[in-house]
């Protein structure tokens, strides 16, 4: 008898492949508005389905074994959510879902390189956001992308996931807009661009010179969904210039022939996965679950349990459980309503969801919107295509009109009507500035009581918002464009499409031609909300109303290329860590390069260093608060730059002037003149002195344009001289009880 073969030694240590995923489940910005200020993104309901269950559910029917959900904003909340969920229940499940908790992420970029410290990826993983819905199988992505890194294509390192949808498509969003060169026969990314509208695209030629098989689309959408190999974390932490994944595919493609690495794309055709991006998509895709083209994450499969059960009716009908409809009510086509939810006589309710234990009175209409749990609207109410969150209270007689969101536990009414597009919550909202240590806002404070109840009376308005009201408006942080930023279309998400292009185009010729003049406007004025003015010239005698004065006629002309250039240097020399000394060399070969005075170089420096700190916190993602934060960091870590060039009194002047300047042109800057004052003090660029003689100008003559601009940039920073001369007050009384305890001894 032949002996028996033995068993090889790495064949009994061989270990099983664990398919993992890693779960982002923070967007890192406020496109939500006020929704997101008490609950992550992740956890709001989608027809009555937290967000996280729909990408969950995703990755369990993909047979993905081990999922890493990486939490960031309230990230408790979401910890919370998961333990007492389903997905820690292993009879239900048999996918390991493990938070992660970091406060200090501010982009995915962050979080992927804290994952490459814990060492937890193993293995090729799928990268996902906590907003996707979707029932394609993810792990065919995750055998083709293995396929093609253990046969030819081993430098391959991603494979993005895309799905076919035409632009208009009401689950694309403007983030969603891009332009794509794909190699046909191997299915490699060669050219990645958002398009954000533009029509004309510069096409590398040697992409077209070494490829014969070049595929254009225009017609993707990006499900912000990948398969990545286990190097992706270590590449985020190699280089930390890359914050999202778009800018970790530029990369990759620029340094292609350095590195050797490749990105490949995996195009999803008869299946349904989009994400939940900003209010436009969450419509849209509502729509989608409620119309079941996401089968089989529809209300009456997936949205039912033992707990919660939802039956399906005719035209898309879904009612819960104890569900009470009185006399008289109807629902009409696409109507999802929560158990426990009660609807009065004469109310009618079309293409809406209702959550769970809702009151509803008599004789409402709701129509294309959406209410989460314990919302109560009293009789007599007609609310049109908007959204009112947990706890929400709308008094008898009130008119809710298209774009209205509610966050939780707003009071409205009674007998008042919303306008289109009213954001409203039941605090006042909070200015991120206030926890910063600005030492002369410490000397005027007034009591905290006293403190909130000013700016209590200053955001409630009882006459638009009702007599009974708890309601403060809501104001949107918009700083400026960016490529990495959608544009801002949130504000306008009730809009169908055809309203939207109406509002845009304005319907006539001559609009389109105005918004040519703007754009070249813009082109030859800086990019990137950079601080530059406008090229156009406008007379001595046209005054802007909001200011009191013709700005165009007293603001310094700056030199649009040269401030341009040198915001850019400053952006390498901070990605770079020049040293201060060849910093202020490259700022003097700029000077002498571009032939500016060095007046103009004073006046522009303090603008730009607030440039660089907008562009630091993602420029239009960023809000006011964070971006003055990061000008504070900046002035004290390049103070020495700063002081070469603001050596005495007249240079010190010649920069307050730049940032006069910045905040006309800025106007969201204008109340913070204060702050940028004291940052510039604090880092020592600033001197008393220079501010005070500043202040105490009187240009001349009375009323003109210089004087009329002085006498508005002095009451911007009458609290800033205030608390100068207070504190030089008290610094004074100090020294006398000091010398007079001195005599006394």
């Amino acid at each position: 008898m032949a002996p028996k073969a033995k068993k090889q030694p790495h064949e009994s240590l061989k270990q099983e492949h664990v398919l993992q995923a890693v779960v982002i489940a923070d967007t890192f910005n406020v496109r939500f508005g006020p929704v997101t200020l008490k609950k992550p993104r992740a956890l709001l309901p989608l027809v009555n389905v937290p967000l996280i269950d729909y990408t969950l559910e995703a990755l369990a029917a993909s047979q993905v074994q081990e999922v890493f959900v990486f939490c960031c904003h309230l990230g408790e909340q979401i910890r919370e959510y998961i333990k007492n969920s389903k997905w820690q229940d292993g009879s239900s499940s048999a996918m390991t879902v493990v938070t992660l908790l970091s406060d200090s992420c501010i982009s995915v970029g962050d979080a992927l390189r804290e994952i490459d410290a814990k060492s937890l990826i193993r293995n090729d993983f799928i990268l996902i956001t906590g907003n996707l819905v979707a029932n394609v199988d993810l792990s065919q992505v995750v055998e083709e992308h293995k396929q093609r890194t253990q046969g030819k294509d081993k430098s391959s390192v991603m494979t993005l996931l895309f799905k076919n949808a035409q632009p208009g498509h009401r689950a694309r969003c403007k983030e969603d807009e891009m332009f794509l060169l794909e190699e046909g026969l191997t299915k490699r990314l060669l050219y990645f661009q958002k398009s954000q509208d533009q029509m004309k695209f510069p096409i590398p030629k040697d992409i077209l010179l070494d490829h014969e098989d070049v595929i254009l689309h225009n017609d993707l959408m990006d499900c912000h969904a990948c398969v990545c190999s286990p190097i992706v974390p270590t590449l985020f932490t190699d280089n930390f210039d890359y914050q999202t994944i778009h800018s970790f595919v530029k990369g990759i493609l620029i340094n292609e022939e350095i590195m050797g690495n490749k990105i490949h794309m995996s195009i999803i055709q008869d299946k349904y996965a989009a994400r939940v991006s900003n209010l436009q998509t969450y419509d849209a895709i509502s729509k989608d679950v409620i119309c079941r083209w996401t089968k089989p994450l529809v209300p009456d499969m997936f949205g039912s349990s033992s707990k919660k059960r939802v039956k399906n009716g005719r035209h898309n009908v879904y009612c819960g459980e104890d569900v009470t409809l009185s006399r008289g009510s109807s629902l009409g086509n696409n109507v999802v309503v929560g158990g426990g939810t009660v609807i009065g006589s004469s109310t009618t309710i079309s293409h809406s969801v209702i959550g769970q234990n809702c009151r509803i009175g008599e004789n409402v209409k709701i129509e294309n919107s959406y209410l989460f749990d314990n919302v109560t609207i009293e009789d007599n109410c007609d609310v049109d295509t908007s959204l009112l969150c947990s706890d929400v209270h709308v008094l008898a007689n009130v008119v809710l009109k298209k774009g209205c969101v509610l966050a939780w536990e707003t009071v409205v009414g009674p007998q008042v009507t919303l306008g289109n597009g009213t954001q409203l919550m039941s605090e006042p909202q909070k200015d991120e500035f206030d926890d910063l240590d600005l030492s002369f806002e410490g000397k005027e404070k007034a009591p905290d009581g006293q403190a909130n109840q000013e700016k209590m009376e200053e955001q409630m308005d009882t006459a638009s918002y009702g007599a009974k009201c708890r309601a403060y408006l809501y104001k949107p942080f918009i700083e400026s464009d960016d490529e990495e930023d959608e544009i801002v279309e949130d504000e306008s998400w009730w809009l169908s499409a055809t309203d939207l292009r109406a509002d845009l185009s304005g319907g006539s010729e001559d609009s389109s031609d105005e918004e040519e003049d703007e754009e070249d406007s813009n082109e030859e004025g800086g990019a990137d909300g950079e601080f530059a003015l406008d090229s156009e010239e406008e007379g001595e005698d046209v005054v802007d109303s909001a200011l009191g004065f013709n700005p165009k006629a007293c603001l310094l002309k700056v030199d649009a290329d040269f401030y341009k250039e040198l915001v850019a240097t400053l952006v390498r020399a901070e990605s770079e860590k020049i040293k201060e000394e060849n910093l202020i060399l490259e700022i003097n070969s700029l000077k002498h390069a571009f032939t500016v005075p060095i007046n103009e170089v004073i006046h522009s420096l303090p603008c730009s260093f607030i440039d660089l700190a907008k562009k630091l916190q993602g420029n239009s993602g960023a809000s006011v608060p964070s971006v003055l934060a990061a000008f504070k960091t900046i002035s004290s870590r390049y103070s020495s730059v700063l002081c070469n060039y603001m050596k005495d009194s007249e240079s010190q002047l010649t920069a307050i002037s730049g940032i006069g300047d910045f905040v006309v042109k800025n106007e969201e800057y204008r109340t913070r003149l204060p702050q940028l004052f004291n940052i510039l003090y604090d880092a020592d660029v600033l001197t008393e002195a220079s501010i005070i003689v500043w202040y105490n100008q009187s240009p001349s003559p009375p009323g003109s344009n210089k004087a009329l601009y002085h006498s508005f940039l002095k009451k911007l920073a009458q609290p800033f001289i205030t608390w100068l001369q207070t504190a030089e007050s008290e610094s004074s009384e100090e020294e006398e009880d000091e010398d007079e305890d001195g005599d006394g001894n």
